[in-house]
């Protein structure tokens, strides 16, 4: 079971995903707001174990939503992207492709069940996504 952690930053707010071993799996861009910040992580718990992997190194396509496999020499990244096709969150780089898709790996477990909190200087409060968690027979609104 992992953690989102969100923080805020000069560029809005923004969350790490992490392991139960407080690995980092995946970053988040910046939200100018809380709640949409919020939104991206009900969508994230939502679709992350149930997209398709498609290896854009090797040419695949896919419709949105999905986990993309992007990179090359330098190293291996991936990006969830929402059924609008913007990206959610980023993980890597990696050394490997299979590194890469070992991290997807535990990106799907990790969003189930992972807890929320707001980090602020000098503590972490627990936070509730409250009325922003669908019952998981449907997408996030």
């Amino acid at each position: 079971m992992g953690q989102f952690i969100i923080t805020r930053t000069e560029k809005g707010t923004q969350f790490t995903l992490r392991s139960d071993k407080a690995q980092k799996i995946a970053v988040s861009k910046s939200y100018a707001h809380l709640d949409a910040c919020k939104k991206s992580i009900c969508s994230l718990v939502y679709y992350a174990p149930i997209v398709p992997v498609v290896d854009a190194t090797a040419g695949q396509r896919g419709a949105n939503p999905k986990l993309e496999i992007w990179g090359g020499k330098d190293g291996y990244c991936y990006t969830m992207k929402a059924p609008n096709g913007k990206g959610v969150i980023e993980g890597g780089p990696f050394d490997s492709k299979k590194a890469c898709l070992r991290a997807i790996a535990m990106l799907r477990t990790a969003v189930r069940g992972a807890t929320v909190v707001m980090a602020q200087p000098g503590q972490v409060k627990p936070l509730r996504l409250g009325k922003l968690v669908q019952d998981q027979s449907g997408p996030p609104a």
